[in-house]
């Protein structure tokens, strides 16, 4: 489904996924260069207990992707967070989970808008000084450049792309082929021409560390998880060792063995379960 936000003063469709009819809500944001698609299985195994929304942010998969009009800051995403969960009308209730870049974006946005969610869930989140990482800098190199240029650019990453999503992988298997080309690759081809491409060279480039490094945690009060893949082999660990000392809420940490930077690809049963006991906790319990 479609969620129309406001961001810069642009209307944009944002693209949800959905799964689930009945339970808590959970909100989750993806990262570069994923899409909501990361969390699909994440989903499928929370569907049963909980309504799941995965969004695909401002640039990626099938939400809007403006070239000129929105800048693709962590800012504005947040922004975009906040306008589909106003839309779905789940201020104040939802549990917003972010992964990567869209951790970074959900960090902004609990610092700024604490109150319209009831917890949140970072994983291998991009922050403070830690990023951007060499890959996704890269791309800044395309800014501009005519299309010539980003054609042959654009088949260099797409044949790239496999061995970079499988190097964020702890067992390599989770990045099949057929997942790579079904579920990320596909939405670079979104035409008119070399849209697609163009977007996620902005997605990359747009954002830097002065955001991540700005962030306020000492107004993110609700309470929060921080997740970290053990075998992360761009983010180290003692990120979240420093999120979980920065962020003034009751905060829980934990590594996640056998599983790399994509986590929600590699072990979203583990996933699951640690976002099921951090919402169940204390249920029913009077304090």
């Amino acid at each position: 489904m479609k969620q129309q936000v406001t961001v810069d003063g642009v209307k944009l469709d944002i693209n949800i996924e959905q799964k689930g009819s009945s339970g808590q809500e959970i909100l989750m944001v993806h990262g570069i260069p994923t899409n909501a698609r990361l969390w699909r299985h994440v989903q499928g195994y929370l569907e049963d207990r909980y309504q799941t929304y995965a969004m695909d942010m401002i640039g990626y998969g099938q939400s809007d992707m403006p070239l000129d009009d929105v800048k693709h800051t962590l800012t504005n995403q947040a922004e975009a967070i906040k306008g589909v969960i106003e839309g779905l009308g789940l201020k104040g209730k939802v549990v917003l989970v972010g992964h990567d870049h869209g951790g970074g974006a959900c960090q902004i946005f609990a610092s700024k808008y604490c109150d319209h969610i009831s917890r949140l869930v970072l994983i291998n989140p991009v922050a403070f000084d830690y990023w951007p990482v060499l890959e996704v800098e890269a791309f800044n190199a395309l800014v501009g450049a005519p299309d010539e240029v980003l054609q042959v650019a654009m088949g260099q990453a797409a044949a790239a792309f496999p061995a970079l999503l499988r190097t964020g992988s702890y067992d390599k298997i989770a990045f099949t082929d057929q997942n790579v080309k079904q579920n990320y690759l596909s939405h670079w081809a979104r035409g008119p021409g070399l849209h697609g491409f163009k977007s996620l060279v902005k997605v990359c480039s747009d954002p830097s560390n002065s955001e991540t490094l700005g962030v306020d945690h000492s107004q993110i009060t609700c309470p929060t998880m921080v997740c970290w893949a053990l075998h992360d082999a761009w983010m180290p660990v003692e990120s979240g060792r420093r999120l979980k000392a920065a962020i003034k809420g009751p905060t829980r940490f934990h590594v996640i063995e056998r599983a790399g930077h994509y986590v929600p690809e590699d072990r979203p049963d583990v996933v699951a379960d640690y976002i099921d006991d951090f919402i169940t906790e204390w249920a029913g319990v009077s304090v």
